[in-house]
């Protein structure tokens, strides 16, 4: 089984304490290990499941992958194995949270947070290359916050290792939309520049705190991240520095070949970002920074752009020429009046450049915050009035996550508004959802594709039922108009028919009442004769005990009229040749015996049973033949022999 309760033994050793949460394929638990007293985390393959030898092979593969990688920033695997009925993986046990929920909460993360983290996933990744296990899953939710502060990526249930451990079908497409590279979506051959693609995908997710390709069916999503191109991130977080962008989009190339092909080139990019951003962190103190909007730029960063002024400052005069010591004082006076003024008029100029930024441009506009798309809608609220602009809300679909909290405005975060101005601030109202219809009473290739058109998957589940006809659907979950978002599983139990008793060996009567009950109906009962069989029971069923078949199918029995009976033949007078062949030809077996009588010597005087009686045809017919009169008085000597054969 896959679902376990807290207190039961899993492979002998690990006690189950809590559910940590479900996936597509398996149920995570936290776990006490008895033997090295520690808590774990055990993934138990789902019921439905394990008796499905793909699926059982895919989980397999996932210990299997993990297992051979040992890295800091890898989940590590304890062991693995198979108990009740089903498979099991030990892992290291981490307290969380993921990276999505940190990226949810948090919102976008400061540049220098996201390349830090970004390297150490990119780092996993490198192990697991050097291995030449491809994760094809890169995603914020497969990758867990330590307690002490590091990431650690997990799952590598669709990982391939080698080149022969492809389990998916040509053209076939599994991993998350969001984060599938171009060559994935379209069912094309996977590299480390796969990996590499989804993990800039997590870099611009925790730059901008949205994924760069979206949309309500993950059909829709796959098709954008083969031909559209990303939004640059500084489209939406103009703080970016313009080297860290660069980085992100070549990382989305959609060919491999342009991409960074191997983890660590992406990571030795991402480095030498991280150089230019944060000098200290490399012993360095000169930088070379990308072009800074204005409306970002620290008032130190204007001050060094207005600081060019000053080296064609006026220096004393050292020439030769009439002008005499008075002159050079005149001139150096006037020289320092200048560097006043240009001083003067630089900081006039940056408090000016202030002023109109932080005014959005002049005292009756101001800019819709860029930090608005994930907060609580009152806090978003609260904040838009503050810059005295009147609030309206509107839900709008959005991802499940996202229910109740804000998801943007209208105008866009970051526009410049009059003060009073109406801005929508749009809510989360979680995926757009359509009603299941109603597939009960349907053939299971009907009931299928209206689901599928519908939008949803379908999950099929064979049941054995005495009325409902073989390949019609019995029932469904959800019920027909339930609401469900696009791509939610609606499983349909389908009729897999009636199981047929086994009826042979009874009788008549009985063998009809068990067929009736169980949904089928009693065919042509043809009479047969049996030597090993009572008669009126059953001999023979013409549809196989235990197999399926439809409700209210026909079936013919044989039913013993007991063994097959003949009428004795008389062979008293014959010749004792004679006798047999007739007892032969009747059916039965022919047993002689001789003894003296008045009859002539050979000639067959007594037989039993006797004469045009009935008997079971096979069975022996005894007979005397004569062998003349005594010759001794008052005796009669006889023998039995067989009969000889007919002449």
């Amino acid at each position: 089984m896959g679902d376990f309760r807290p207190g039961e033994i899993v492979g002998g050793r690990y006690e189950i304490i809590e559910l940590l949460g479900s996936g597509g394929m398996a149920n995570v638990y936290r776990a006490h290990d008895s033997q090295l007293g520690r808590d774990v985390a055990v993934k138990i393959l789902a019921d439905r499941y394990t008796a499905d030898p793909a699926f059982v092979e895919r989980f397999r593969r996932e210990a299997s992958a993990a297992a051979q990688l040992n890295h800091p920033n890898i989940v590590q695997v304890f062991d693995r194995g198979e108990a009740d009925g089903t498979y099991f993986i030990v892992m290291e046990y981490l307290v969380g949270p993921d990276l999505k929920s940190v990226i949810r909460t948090r919102g976008p993360l400061p540049p220098l947070e996201a390349i830090d983290n970004t390297q150490q996933i990119l780092a996993a990744l490198a192990a697991a290359h050097r291995r030449d296990v491809i994760h094809r899953d890169i995603k914020p939710q497969n990758v867990m916050l330590a307690s002490d502060g590091v990431l650690k990526v997990t799952d590598f249930g669709i990982a391939r290792a080698g080149a022969g451990g492809d389990m998916t079908e040509a053209g076939s497409v599994i991993g998350t939309a969001q984060y599938l590279s171009p060559e994935q979506a379209h069912g094309g051959e996977l590299t480390s520049a796969s990996d590499c693609y989804s993990a800039g995908i997590v870099l611009y997710e925790m730059l901008t705190g949205r994924v760069p390709f979206d949309g309500e069916r993950p059909v829709v999503v796959a098709m954008k991240q083969i031909n559209e191109p990303p939004v640059p991130p500084r489209t939406y977080e103009p703080g970016i520095p313009a080297a860290l962008e660069t980085v992100v989009l070549k990382a989305l190339a959609k060919r491999p070949s342009e991409r960074y092909r191997t983890a660590e080139e992406f990571s030795m990019a991402l480095t030498n970002v991280r150089r230019q951003i944060d000098p200290a962190s490399t012993g360095q103190q000169t930088v070379i920074l990308g072009a800074v909007a204005a409306e970002t730029a620290a008032p130190t960063t204007m001050m060094a752009a207005a600081a060019p002024a000053q080296p064609t400052a006026v220096t004393p005069a050292t020439g030769t020429g009439s002008t005499g010591a008075p002159t050079g004082k005149k001139k150096r006076g006037r020289s320092a009046l200048v560097i006043g003024i240009i001083v003067l008029l630089g900081i006039a100029a940056i408090a000016g450049v202030l002023l109109f930024a932080n005014s959005g441009g002049s005292s009756n506009s101001v800019t819709i915050p860029t930090d608005i798309a994930g907060q609580s809608v009152n806090a978003a609220k609260a904040e838009l009035t503050q810059l005295g602009l009147k609030v309206v809300t509107k839900t709008v679909t959005s991802a499940a996550a996202d229910k109740g909290n804000a998801v943007g405005t209208a105008p866009a975060e970051g526009t410049s508004v009059a003060k009073g101005s109406t801005v929508t601030l749009n809510v989360g109202g979680g995926p757009k959802t359509a009603p299941v219809p109603n597939v009960v009473g349907l053939t299971q290739a009907v009931a299928t594709s209206s689901l599928q058109s519908a939008g949803f998957a379908v999950i099929v589940v064979q049941s054995s039922s005495t009325s409902v006809p073989t390949g019609t659907v019995i029932s469904q979950n959800p019920a027909a108009s339930t609401h469900l978002a696009p791509q939610g599983s609606v499983t349909i139990t389908v009729s897999s028919g009636a199981s047929v008793p086994n009826v042979v060996g009874k009788q008549l009567a009985t063998a009809t009442s068990e067929l009736k009950a169980a949904g089928f109906v009693v065919g042509t009962v043809t009479n047969q004769s049996s030597s090993n069989i009572a008669s009126g029971d059953v001999v023979q069923q013409s549809v196989s005990a235990g197999s399926a078949a439809p409700a209210g199918t026909s079936i013919d029995l044989i039913v013993s009229t007991g063994p097959a009976t003949a009428s004795v033949p008389n062979v008293i007078g014959l010749s004792a040749s004679a006798a047999a062949s007739q007892i032969r030809a009747a059916g039965f077996t022919p047993v002689s015996q001789s003894a003296n009588n008045a009859a002539a010597a050979g000639i067959v005087f007594a037989q039993n049973p006797a004469a045009n009686t009935s008997h079971a045809t096979g069975s022996a017919v005894r007979f005397t033949v004569s062998l003349g009169p005594s010759t001794s008085t008052g005796t009669t000597t006889g023998s039995t022999t067989p009969a000889p054969p007919p002449g």
